[in-house]
């Protein structure tokens, strides 16, 4: 399953919600706001660092760079990608869920 989170982790609950439900060999996609929870040393960053490594995490490279975060600073675990490797991500996945 591939859950896609594009709301900022700090204004709204999905953010917490998203990884209650997220299962292990499942994908997480992070766009828009949502590239705000790699910020370093936040909590929302710790939190997903916890993530089993059979999570998939992915970035979309836009919306990284267009909020000012610089790539060299996201977790190596962190797969950054555009939005036609998003197209494709969907495709892959069974299921994907929109937060």
């Amino acid at each position: 399953m591939l859950h896609i989170l594009r709301h900022s982790p700090g204004s709204e609950t999905r953010f917490a919600s998203c990884l209650r439900a997220l299962g292990a060999q499942q994908s997480l996609l992070l766009l828009e706001d949502a590239v705000y929870a790699l910020l370093p040393h936040s909590r929302t960053l710790a939190s997903l660092q916890i993530l089993p490594g059979s999570v998939r995490l992915y970035a979309i490279e836009a919306d990284v760079l267009a909020r000012g975060l610089a790539l060299d600073d996201l977790p190596e675990r962190v797969k950054i990608i555009d939005y036609s490797a998003m197209v494709r991500l969907s495709l892959e996945h069974k299921k994907v869920v929109s937060w």
